[in-house]
Order: structure tokens, then sequence, then C-alpha cells
């Protein structure tokens, strides 16, 4: 096999995620909200299960804890988080949206999928699906 870095999957891999990640956070900026694609995971992931631990989060978005604590020190001095020490340990911080993160939860669900269609124009269904399934295939792979 001869090899081509344009060829590569690695490399059509980073660049598409880097253009993807790019439109993200364009459509969210061009629409007054000024978040990075990392801290809307952290919101994604708070939207779907509020009250989760850092390490929670970490595991969930695949990150190491410096980087989550880092994220979530910024999205509290945004307004868009808060920690409350766990009721039963209270070495454990519990991640809690504000008032202001659930208002604009919808809104920014919209981008989010604004920029899914962009990047998919064009794209049948079911070549998505296929496409996500192999991108599963081998984010387990390299796991």
């Amino acid at each position: 096999m001869k090899y081509r870095l344009d060829d590569s999957l690695g490399y059509k891999l980073f660049q598409a995620s880097r253009l993807m990640t790019n439109r993200l956070n364009q459509n969210f900026k061009d629409n007054g909200f000024y978040l990075t694609h990392e801290q809307w995971q952290i919101l994604s992931r708070l939207y779907e299960k509020d009250g989760q631990t850092q390490n929670q989060l970490a595991l969930l978005n695949e990150k190491d804890q410096p980087s989550v604590s880092r994220l979530i020190d910024n999205m509290i001095k945004s307004g868009l988080v808060k920690r409350v020490s766990h009721p039963q340990d209270r070495r454990v911080n519990l991640i809690y949206l504000t008032e202001k993160a659930k208002e604009i939860e919808e809104p920014l669900k919209m981008l989010a999928c604004k920029t899914i269609q962009e990047a998919s124009l064009g794209i049948e269904a079911e070549d998505l699906a296929k496409c996500l399934n192999i991108l599963d295939k081998i984010r387990e792979n390299l796991k």
C-alpha cells in the first residue's frame, strides 16, 4: 500500500473535524453565543443529565480532568454552570446548569443541528448512518 497524506483516513478525519468545529463555533458566534465547541460538549452532557461530577463529564467527553476543570471554571465565569458540593461527599462537586444556560438550550441545539445539516449537505441518510457506524467502529478499534 502506498501512503499519501491527502488520502489517509487520519488526515481526512482530522480536517473534517477541524472544519466542523470551526463551523459550529462560527454559527454560535454569528448568533451572539460566545461559546466554544468544547463548552458546547459540556453543556450538551448537562442538558442530557444535569448535576454530573466533573469526572463523569470528563469520561463522557473523553477529556482529561484538568481540561474539564478549566472549561468549567470558564463556564462558571460566563454564568453557564455552577459547582455544588455533593450532599454525601464534600470532596466531590456536582456541575449544574444555570438559568442562563437553560434559557439558551433550544437555540444552541438548533445551531448544532444547522451545523450538522451544513456538513451533511448532499449526503443520503443511509450513507450518513453508515458513516457514523464506521466512525464508531474506528473509535472502538483505537480505544
